[in-house]
C-alpha cells in the first residue's frame, strides 16, 4: 500500500463526541459541542483525544 493511499483514507474516531479524522494527509480534530460551548475539557478527555490523534499520525506515517 502506498503512503498516499494511506493518507487519503478517512477514518473517523469518536471520543465523547469529539471527532478525530484524517483529511488530505493531516489529522484534524473537531471538538464536541459541549467543549465548544463551555471552553472546558477535563484532563482525562484531553488525554484520550491526544492519544487518538497521535495514533492517527502513526497510521499516516506507516509506523503502526
Amino acid at each position: 500500500m502506498e503512503k498516499t493511499d494511506r493518507m487519503n483514507k478517512s477514518e473517523i474516531v469518536d471520543v465523547n463526541g469529539t471527532k478525530i479524522f484524517i483529511e488530505n494527509g493531516e489529522v484534524k480534530t473537531v471538538l464536541s459541542e459541549q467543549i465548544q460551548k463551555s471552553g472546558y475539557m477535563d484532563v482525562e478527555e484531553s488525554r484520550r483525544i491526544t492519544l487518538e490523534a497521535v495514533r492517527m499520525i502513526y497510521k499516516i506515517n506507516g509506523w503502526l
